[in-house]
């Protein structure tokens, strides 16, 4: 009897991801993040409350970086790029994932951070990226078009700026 219930439960449980997968393949058409396509479009308030909108940097070309104060790479990586950022001059817009505004203001205070940081609470512009892990780093050119996805924490300078140069407007 036991037996036949766990049978029955198992297989309960097989039907219902089967049927949640069917649905999302036949759902909306996904807006997929991977380079060439156009960069999914997104708004978010930073931590003055001021709203953000990728459509902002149109025009001027923008790194998007995902990342969160208990991930470790992040912490690494967040220092480096704001040291890239006031070197090269390019936007750069950090996208905390899942956390408070006083966390993260926390956060971008300790590490002194120069770029605007917005808030991703609902996690809405994660999954327009198709956030697995973080750090993400994100390059969109001036035209709107996503130029590269780095997954994984970025460790040497000299790579965040060959990033960044990519979609860098001299003037």
């Amino acid at each position: 009897m036991i037996r036949r219930m766990i049978q029955y439960m198992l297989l309960m449980v097989v039907l219902i991801g089967g049927v949640y997968a069917v649905s999302r393949f036949l759902g909306d058409p996904q807006v997929l993040a991977i380079p060439g396509e156009a960069a999914p479009e997104f708004s978010a308030v930073d931590l003055e409350g001021t709203e953000i909108r990728l459509a902002d940097y149109k025009g001027k070309g923008v790194v998007l970086n995902f990342w969160a104060s208990w991930c470790n790479p992040c912490v690494n990586e967040l220092p480096l790029l704001n040291e890239a950022h006031k070197l090269t001059g390019v936007d750069m817009l950090a996208i905390n994932v899942g956390e408070g505004k006083e966390t993260v203001q926390h956060f971008a205070d300790r590490y002194d951070l120069e770029f605007p940081i917005v808030l991703d609470s609902e996690m809405n512009i994660k999954q327009k990226y198709q956030l697995v892990g973080m750090p993400l780093t994100i390059i969109i050119d001036e035209d709107g078009t996503l130029v590269e996805r780095h997954e994984g924490e970025l460790t040497e300078m000299e790579d965040i700026i060959f990033l960044m140069n990519r979609i860098r407007q001299d003037d």
